[in-house]
């Protein structure tokens, strides 16, 4: 906002003067000002503090350069003056508010829209051009005419090249960019986007980026207000640059609200009576349609045939943009006719056009036969250059109108280069009627996320006497379930569900006389409203159910989840260890963690199912230390037992790692449980088993977590940090006693082996314990007493106290993917 007052200081009194009476004053044969002043002297420099001049907004380029060349060519001394007027500035921000500008920077800024950067470089382009004149003047006097003459063009040339202001992608310039004549209280936007316009950093290189697009419109935005009661004020090389950056759809750059930022913008430049270029409205009009104008954009599409759609230029983008308008519009007819004419006009024909109307003619029932005709248009028109990704759009279009016949011949000819007619037919012939063909349409469908037509399939080949394959309906309900909604969630249910059913009345068929349990009951529902009943005959597996019981117990459903372990007993399918987890942890999560405990018992001694790495981790976080925010000292005692317990049974069992995430997170579990639960003895013994068991080694960062007695300081809050810091300091108090006990024994203890290494860290772990027992003034034969006495009870006597080589080979754990340590 220009400054509405200025104060004289005259010593004694100040009053205000309007800008008109200051304007009035102003003598008529004042010569223009090139640039501001840039100091208080360079004001006092003015001829004369009585007539002050008047403010003018910034030339345009073409005028700056004219005004600096004639300058040039008179190349004038400059004058001072000793004396002046101390001339303070305000500015009126609110009726009857005024604020006193701080310096002559603010008050550029605020007269004319300028930031400190932009008035620094005009006021730099002065001083070039006085001290250029000077320079010029002084070779002149000493005889070099010449010699002046030609620096003088050298110094035109280099300010019509500094001034030729931005480069589009296409190498297209736009001039210096600035919009003036606009004053007023809503000057200030304008000003903002004159600033936005005059950065270095806008469109640098000649690419906008995202950033660019953004501000673009943010301050163009801000502006439009003020700048619609001036339009005319607008430079048409403003306007081209407004749309380059706004309209800007290259590679990297996010423009979600590209049309509708064009829409208003073309509405704008409309108004403003800037003419629009052939792509330009070809644009605006496609904006025009996607922002709901629909009939109004096909009218300017039409409106357009003569001018638009006869220009080889603009020929090809006016008809395909009127296919797709036409198409979403449901004017198939006249989509169709516009589809033809570019297939048969001298441009090179792209046939891909025709999949719009391929589409908007799928879309009704009576004219399916039509989009199929389209569709071998289509394939006949490209031939060999025909690609699955084309297939694949023709296809899921034939899905979505349930034309699931149309889409498996789609499918079919895809697949075979010969041709294989399916169309009206009872029974798929061999080739195609197969669970191999079958499986690998399903799994495309599902790797490319169309869930709803890989169900449309499995309806459409059961309906033709093909029962398709556990393993893809599995896929199926996992990619279902993955997807989180709880549409699809439901669907899964349903299909599993049904699945369940078809096993169960297989088994059924054998026990006639066996009452079985319901499963209809446990299932959601039966199907929507818009979607038919389904009965699949694809039989459930162990997998099925593994689903199920996974999801039941993410979702923390305890009850369905007991449910699906009864019917599963009836489908006389084994449960694996797989689903024993699930079960073990979704009782954990219950509360019920002695029923987890009494479960697993169960499951692996009677019904001899055999753990994982999996059970045991989940059996650790199901102590009361792992659940409970508030420690209790009874269930802590409960704890160690069961802990002990735990270890004892992880040891004996039968089983191997069989991922690095188990092999990690195993191990860390096991010692914060005991940890946790105050159970030091434990710990050191559970650490040296799994050095010879699992070939573990503490990490650093492990001891300092240990130290700190927190499983987790992920959250990097003071206490936090202040915890992790005392554990730290923990730590290198303890490695500096153990290398200081090394060089009592002889070691150098400068350089340490791997080896070395690995049992400092296992020693540091202990001593840890040990001072957190309080009992690390304990000799070192009654530590080992009492961890004998541990070592039996936790099944590992033979391993950590006799080292017997033959029973560590034997419960090793490691497979052949898992080594070295964690």
């Amino acid at each position: 906002m220009p400054p509405r007052k200025l104060a004289l200081d005259l010593g004694r009194c100040s009053s205000y003067i309007c800008k008109s009476c200051l304007d009035s004053l102003r003598p008529a044969t004042a010569r223009p000002w090139l640039a501001r002043p840039s100091s208080n002297a360079a004001r006092r420099a003015q001829p004369s503090p009585s007539n002050p001049r008047k403010l003018e907004a910034v030339p345009d380029p073409a005028e700056l350069q004219r005004m600096l060349a004639e300058e040039l060519e008179r190349s004038p001394e400059p004058t001072s003056s000793p004396g002046g007027l101390d001339v303070n500035f305000f500015n009126q921000e609110a009726p009857g508010r005024l604020r006193r500008l701080r310096d002559n920077d603010e008050f550029g800024e605020v007269s004319g829209g300028l930031d400190a950067e932009i008035e620094t470089a005009i006021n730099d382009l002065e001083k070039q051009m006085i001290n250029t004149a000077k320079m010029l003047r002084r070779m002149e006097k000493q005889g070099g005419q010449d010699k002046a003459d030609e620096l003088r063009k050298q110094f035109k040339k280099t300010l019509r090249l500094q001034y030729k202001g931005k480069t589009g992608p296409e190498a297209e310039e736009y001039g210096l960019l600035r919009i003036s004549g606009f004053s007023g209280p809503r000057q200030r936007t304008v000003a903002n986007l004159n600033t936005f316009l005059a950065r270095d950093s806008v469109v640098k290189g000649g690419i906008p980026r995202a950033k660019d697009v953004a501000e673009c419109w943010k301050y163009y935005s801000a502006a439009r207000k003020t700048l619609s009661t001036a339009w005319q004020n607008v430079p048409q090389e403003v306007w081209n640059f407004l749309w380059m950056v706004l309209s800007w759809e290259g590679e990297g750059v996010e423009n979600p609200n590209r049309m509708q930022h064009i829409y208003i913008l073309a509405k704008d430049m409309q108004a403003a009576g800037v003419p629009l270029r052939e792509s330009q409205q070809l644009l605006a009009i496609e904006a025009m349609f996607i922002e709901g104008w629909e009939d109004e954009a096909i009218e300017a599409w039409k409106k357009g045939v003569v001018t638009l759609g006869s220009k080889p230029e603009t020929f090809t983008d006016y008809w395909e943009l009127g296919v797709r308008m036409c198409a979403l519009h449901g004017d198939t007819e006249r989509a169709h006719r516009a589809a033809e004419t570019l297939l048969r006009s001298s441009q090179p024909p792209n046939a891909r056009i025709l999949l719009p109307v391929i589409r908007a003619l799928a879309a009704k029932k009576a004219t399916v036969d039509q989009a199929w005709e389209s569709y071998q248009h289509m394939r006949t028109l490209l031939g060999e250059s025909i690609t699955i990704e084309d297939y694949d759009e023709v296809i899921a279009v034939f899905l979505t109108s349930d034309s699931v016949e149309y889409a498996l011949q789609a499918f079919v000819d895809m697949m075979f280069s010969r041709t294989i007619d399916i169309r009206g037919k009872t029974r798929l012939p061999l080739t195609v009627g197969n669970h191999f063909f079958i499986g690998k349409w399903l799994k495309r469908l599902i790797g490319v996320g169309d869930l709803g037509g890989a169900y449309k399939v499995v309806m459409y080949v059961q309906s033709k006497g093909i029962t398709p394959s556990p393993i893809q309906l599995n896929g199926l309900i996992g990619a279902w379930l993955r997807s989180g909604a709880a549409e699809n969630m439901e669907r899964a249910e349903n299909l599993a569900w049904s699945m369940i059913r078809a096993r169960l009345d297989y088994v059924k068929q054998r026990h006639e006389t066996v009452k079985f349990y319901d499963p209809y009951s446990l299932s959601v529902t039966e199907g929507s409203d818009s979607e038919p009943k389904f009965i699949c005959q694809t039989r459930a597996t162990a997998e099925t159910f593994s689903l199920l019981a996974e999801n039941y117990c993410s979702r923390r459903l305890h009850s369905r989840l007991q449910k699906l372990f009864e019917v599963l007993r009836q489908a006389e399918i084994g449960p694996t260890s797989f689903l024993m987890n699930q079960l073990i942890r979704s009782y954990s999560q219950n509360g019920e963690a002695d029923e987890a405990a009494n479960l697993y018992h169960t499951m692996t001694k009677e019904q001899n199912i055999r753990p994982d790495g999996h059970t045991f981790l989940t059996l650790f976080n199901s102590l009361s230390v792992n659940r409970l925010f508030q420690r209790d000292p009874d269930l802590s005692r409960k704890d160690i037992i069961a802990a002990r317990q735990f270890f004892r049974d992880m040891v004996e069992a039968d089983w191997a790692f069989d991922s690095p995430d188990i092999f990690a997170q195993l191990p860390r579990t096991i010692l914060f449980s005991l940890l946790k639960a105050k159970d030091y003895r434990g710990t050191i013994v559970a650490a040296r088993a799994m050095r010879e068991l699992f070939a573990f080694h503490p990490p650093e960062a492990l001891l300092i977590e240990l130290a700190t007695g927190a499983g987790s300081l992920q959250v990097k809050t003071k206490r936090n940090m202040d915890r992790l810091v005392s554990g730290r300091r923990t730590i290198e108090m303890l490695m500096k006693k153990h290398r200081m006990e090394l060089i009592k024994s002889g070691h150098p203890g400068v350089k340490m082996t791997e080896e070395e290494k690995v049992n400092e860290l296992h020693d540091v772990l202990e001593k840890l314990m040990l001072l957190k027992a309080g009992a690390q003034s304990v000799g070192r034969d009654e530590v080992e007493q009492l961890l004998e006495e541990v070592a039996r009870e936790m099944g590992v006597y033979d391993v950590v106290v006799k080292k017997n080589i033959g029973l560590i080979a034997k419960h090793r754990k490691l497979g052949k993917q898992m080594t070295g340590p964690v």
